[in-house]
Parts: structure tokens; sequence; C-alpha cells
């Protein structure tokens, strides 16, 4: 899934499933995507979505991920 990102932080995501404001995350030890959704106010399935993420249990410390702002 491509991500395009401008000056303004705003995103689009290739085909079109969000487009707004967001920021870049760095997944820490002990984050997993539920506590990081709960977090933000956001899904565990729209942060997959958004990060083109097909396995969530695999994310790696380290690894950028991109939150929505609402």
């Amino acid at each position: 899934m491509k991500r395009l990102m401008n000056d303004d932080d705003m995103i689009a995501v290739a085909g079109g499933k969000y487009t707004g404001p967001a920021f870049v995350y760095v997944f820490q030890q002990s984050d997993n995507l539920t506590v990081l959704a709960q977090r933000f106010g956001t899904t565990v399935r729209t942060l997959c979505e958004l990060n083109g993420i097909s396995e969530p249990s695999g994310l790696e410390v380290g690894t950028r991920i991109l939150i929505p702002q609402r």
C-alpha cells in the first residue's frame, strides 16, 4: 500500500481509504496495535490498513507506523 505525505502532514493512502492528518509513531518494546489504537482513538483495522500491515503481531521495535489524527 503506497503512502504519500505532503508538507502539511496530510496523508493519502492509495485506494482512498483515508485522507487526513497523521503522525509517525515509532513502535516500542511494550507496544501492540490494540493498545495504540485505544491510546490514539482509532482501530486496529485502521492502523493495519493505513500501514499495509498484514500480520499485526509481527511488528518489530523501531518500526515506524502512521497514526491518524482525529
